[in-house]
């Protein structure tokens, strides 16, 4: 199961980043050929980029194949690496479900004033995917923090 949500992960982050390049690109092109693009063009790639950002981020979270600076784990033995590994693991969660946390007030606050965002959507509905991530990436480290054999 977890193996086809990784799966699952990496085709739509895939698919979004095909298309913001996509539309992207055809901006580019439109604008200097034809004088104009897509008049949601870049509502949407701007949306597409935050989508790939935080599915990116889950996917190395799961992965356990983030950006890390482990200048101290790596001159300490093993007995330390594995405590600041759990260290920084609950570091991490704690950040993480405090953006998740702190990332509803925003996305309420854009329900309350209908904030408008790409095209008919509601920008809470485009910013929904920081909570989401943040609380997935969260619970990961969270998880890693009381086995960190789970990847």
């Amino acid at each position: 199961m977890q193996r086809l949500l990784a799966q699952l992960e990496l085709y739509l982050l895939g698919a979004l980043f095909l298309t913001m390049l996509g539309v992207a690109f055809y901006q580019v092109i439109a604008r200097n050929v034809f004088g104009g693009g897509l008049l949601w063009g870049d509502e949407l790639v701007r949306n597409a980029v935050l989508w790939v950002t935080m599915l990116g981020a889950t996917s190395a979270a799961g992965a356990n194949s983030h950006i890390c600076i482990d200048i101290v784990a790596r001159f300490a033995g093993q007995g330390a690496r594995h405590v600041i590994g759990r260290f920084t693991s609950f570091f991490t969660s704690i950040v993480c479900l405090t953006l998740g946390w702190y990332s509803i007030g925003v996305l309420y606050g854009d329900y309350v004033y209908q904030t408008p965002g790409f095209g008919p959507i509601p920008a809470w509905i485009c910013e929904l995917i920081i909570p989401t991530a943040a609380f997935v990436m969260g619970l990961r480290y969270l998880m890693r923090t009381l086995k960190p054999e789970i990847t």
